[in-house]
C-alpha cells in the first residue's frame, strides 16, 4: 500500500509538473495574465492557469489509483469539482460576475451535499449539539463549503500560501484516511499533494514559467478540502482504532485556521466599513505580513508554520476541555495573533514614517541654510545694479 501511495504522489506530481510549462506558454501566447494593479502584490504579468496542471493531476492521478468500486459520492465530488474547473476558467480569462460565481458554487455545493451526501450529520457536542437532523445538517453543510471554497480563494493572495496550506491539509487527512482504512480518499488527498507540490517548484521558483493558479486552481482546492472534512468529519465518528479524534471539529478548525480566521476578519472589517464582504481589499493576513516586511516565501513559510502550530494545539486541548470551550479558545487565540501582528505592521509603519519624516526634516534645514548662504550675495549684486 506504501508503495502505491508513493507511486500516486510521483503520477500526480508529474502530470502536474510536465503540464504546467505548457500551460505557461499557451497563456503568454494568448496573453492570459495576471495583470499587476495597485491591490496585487505581483509586480509583473504572470500566467493564471496554474490550476489546470492541480486538476489535471487530482483527477487523473486519483482515477488511476482508485481501487475497485470508488464509492457512491465520488463521482458527485469529481462533478462540482468540474463544475469549479469551468467556473475558475471563465473567471481567469473572461472575469466573472461575483453573483453568478456564486450562484453555480452553491449548485455545486447543493449537489454534494444531497446527492452526494457529503453532510455534517454530528457536531460532537459543539454548542450543545451531537447527532443532528437534515433540518440542520444540509443548511450548515452547504454553508461551510461555500465559506471554505471562498475562504482559499481569498488566501490566494501571495505565492506559495494556498498552495502550502493546502498540501498540509490533503497530506494530514491522507495520513488519516489511510490508516482508517479508508483507501480511496487517501489516494485523493495523495494525489492532490503530489499535484501542488508540483505546482509550488513552479509558484516559487519558476522563473520564466511563474505560474500563478488563479480561480481554477483555488475553487478546485476549497471545493476537494471542504468536502474531504466533512467526510473525515462524519468517518471518524465511527472510527475505533488510535486514529479515533476526540474532537474533529477542533482538528479541522486547526487545519484551516488560517483562512477561517482571516476570512471572519475581512469579512467582518468590510461589513463594518459599510462595504460588500466580497468587496477586495488589501487587509488580508498576508498582506499585514507583507507589509511588517516578509517576502512572499517568508509570509507563506510563517503562516504554514502557523497551521501546524495551532493543528498540534487542537490535538492537545482537546483532552482538557470541553469541544465548545476548545473550539472557542483555539478561535480567539487566532484573533489574539491576528491582533498582534497587525499592532506589529503598525509599529513598524509609524517607525518608517518617523524617519521619513526626520529625513524630509532635515533635507528641508539643509536646503534652507544653502539657500540662506546665497540670499547675501543675490542682495549684495541687486545693490550694486542699483547704485550702478
Amino acid at each position: 500500500m506504501s508503495i502505491t501511495i508513493l507511486l500516486n504522489l510521483l503520477t500526480s506530481f508529474a502530470l502536474a509538473y510536465f503540464a504546467i510549462p505548457s500551460i505557461v506558454k499557451i497563456s503568454h501566447a494568448k496573453h492570459l495574465f495576471d495583470v499587476p494593479d495597485h491591490r496585487k502584490l505581483n509586480k509583473v504579468v504572470v500566467p493564471t492557469l496554474g490550476g489546470v496542471g492541480i486538476f489535471l493531476g487530482l483527477v487523473l492521478s486519483s482515477l488511476i489509483f482508485m481501487q475497485g468500486d470508488a464509492g457512491f459520492g465520488f463521482r458527485y465530488l469529481f462533478a462540482a469539482l468540474i463544475m469549479m474547473f469551468f467556473v475558475g476558467i471563465k473567471d481567469d480569462i473572461l472575469i466573472l460576475s461575483a453573483k453568478k460565481k456564486l450562484a453555480i458554487q452553491i449548485i455545486a455545493a447543493l449537489l454534494l451535499v444531497v446527492l452526494g451526501n457529503y453532510k455534517l450529520t454530528n457536531f460532537y457536542g459543539l454548542g450543545g449539539f451531537t447527532q443532528v437532523s437534515d433540518w440542520i445538517s444540509i443548511p450548515v453543510s452547504v454553508l461551510f463549503i461555500l465559506f471554505i471554497m471562498n475562504a482559499v480563494n481569498l488566501i490566494d493572495g501571495i505565492d506559495g500560501l494556498a498552495a502550502g496550506i493546502s498540501l498540509m491539509v490533503s497530506f494530514c487527512f491522507g495520513i488519516w484516511f489511510y490508516f482508517t482504512g479508508h483507501a480511496d480518499y487517501g489516494t485523493a488527498c495523495f494525489a492532490l499533494s503530489g499535484a501542488l507540490l508540483a505546482f509550488l517548484r513552479f509558484n516559487l521558483w519558476g522563473g520564466h514559467n511563474k505560474v500563478f493558479m488563479g480561480d481554477t486552481g483555488s475553487l478546485i482546492l476549497g471545493t476537494f478540502l471542504a468536502t474531504i472534512a466533512i467526510k473525515f468529519n462524519e468517518l471518524n465518528y465511527i472510527t475505533y482504532n488510535d486514529f479515533y479524534i476526540n474532537q474533529s471539529p477542533i482538528f479541522i478548525l486547526g487545519l484551516f485556521i488560517v483562512p477561517i480566521t482571516d476570512t471572519l476578519r475581512v469579512f467582518t472589517i468590510r461589513v463594518m466599513n459599510g462595504k460588500s464582504p466580497f468587496a477586495p481589499d488589501m487587509n488580508h493576513l498576508h498582506h499585514l505580513l507583507i507589509k511588517s516586511g516578509l517576502t512572499h516565501i517568508q509570509a507563506s513559510g510563517f503562516l504554514a508554520t502557523y497551521t501546524a502550530m495551532f493543528t498540534l494545539l487542537a490535538l492537545s486541548i482537546q483532552k482538557y476541555t470541553s469541544i465548545t470551550v476548545g473550539f472557542s479558545m483555539l478561535l480567539a487565540f487566532s484573533f489574539a495573533c491576528v491582533g498582534a501582528i497587525y499592532f506589529r505592521k503598525k509599529r513598524i509603519e509609524e517607525r518608517i514614517a518617523i524617519e521619513e519624516a526626520s529625513m524630509h526634516s532635515k533635507t528641508i534645514n539643509f536646503n534652507f541654510w544653502g539657500g540662506a548662504k546665497e540670499v547675501p550675495q543675490a542682495i549684495k549684486i541687486k545693490r550694486s545694479g542699483t547704485t550702478r
